[in-house]
């Protein structure tokens, strides 16, 4: 760096002050900058320091995780302790005052229901969380069920994630935790994706049938050489067919059919159940997956 009033170079940075200084003319360049460094400090008796253990920002959190939390020891008396589980309830009161802050705080909670039911990482929680709040600034929200525009960020994600969960999951998912039936409920996840989907400019890719076929494979405990024989047939399935059906019912047509292969004793109406597809449909994606399917 240079000094634009000397010219020197002979530019230091003072980490403690967080300043920049040149030492030719005493110019200060740069003051009160923030360290975003993790914090270290040495313990009594020991040579090496430990960093600071706090989470950091968490998108996740109404107030990213950076609000102040109230603790106790177990070493406390019975007394102590039940007044300092009062503190703490007002405590977490007080972290969100406003109601903007309480309402975003009850979605992301709501949203952490939701993840955890449909077995989804922190990552794809953390996404949802992003663009909840980017929705909610351009105002898609307000009138709108905050579990169903939950769910349908949900199914945004994981689509672009690559991570198989189907609309159906989706839609049982919401059913449980609102006052929706399934079908109303998935009615309304379809019409809340769109609607975000177009305003959030968000491309929402068509899954792949063999995304499906691990998860599959595993909810019906198949052993591996099913799962190896079902990944060949859905590789050898024309593209144009797998472009007309639904990439889960093609999924579950080749576990099925490779299943057969090996003699399985696997019934359709136990794979249909478990994959929560129908018996017929998958009957006929089984036998045009066996005609156009080079295996067969």
């Amino acid at each position: 760096m240079q000094c634009p009033s000397c010219g020197s170079n002979a530019v230091i940075r003072d980490g403690s002050r967080g300043e920049e200084i040149c030492t030719r003319c005493g110019l200060v360049l740069l003051e009160k900058e923030m360290d975003s460094r993790p914090e270290w400090h040495a313990e009594p008796g020991k040579k090496s320091g430990r960093a600071d253990v706090s989470s950091g920002s968490d998108i996740t959190q109404h107030d990213l995780g950076l609000g102040s939390r109230l603790g106790y020891s177990q070493d406390l008396s019975p007394a102590w302790r039940s007044k300092l589980r009062r503190l703490q309830k007002w405590h977490r009161r007080s972290r969100a005052v406003s109601y903007h802050d309480k309402s975003l705080r009850q979605a992301l909670i709501n949203l952490d229901k939701l993840c955890e039911d449909l077995t989804l990482p922190k990552s794809v929680k953390a996404e949802v969380s992003i663009l909840f709040r980017k929705a909610r600034k351009k105002e898609i929200t307000p009138g709108r069920y905050t579990w169903s525009v939950l769910s349908a960020l949900i199914f945004i994600v994981a689509r672009m994630r690559r991570m198989p969960r189907t609309e159906k999951e989706i839609a049982k998912t919401l059913s449980r935790y609102s006052s929706l039936e399934e079908k109303g409920a998935l009615r309304a996840l379809r019409r809340v994706r769109k609607i975000l989907a177009k305003e959030l400019d968000l491309e929402v890719p068509r899954p792949k049938p063999r995304e499906y076929l691990d998860r599959f494979v595993s909810r019906l405990n198949l052993p591996d050489e099913i799962r190896s024989k079902a990944h060949e047939i859905c590789a050898s399935i024309p593209e144009k067919f797998k472009s007309k059906k639904a990439s889960f019912l093609v999924a579950a047509g080749a576990i099925y059919n490779a299943a057969r292969k090996f003699e399985s004793r696997v019934k359709i109406r136990e794979v249909a159940d478990i994959l929560d597809v129908g018996v017929s449909s998958l009957s006929k994606t089984g036998k045009q997956i066996r005609k156009f399917s080079a295996y067969f």
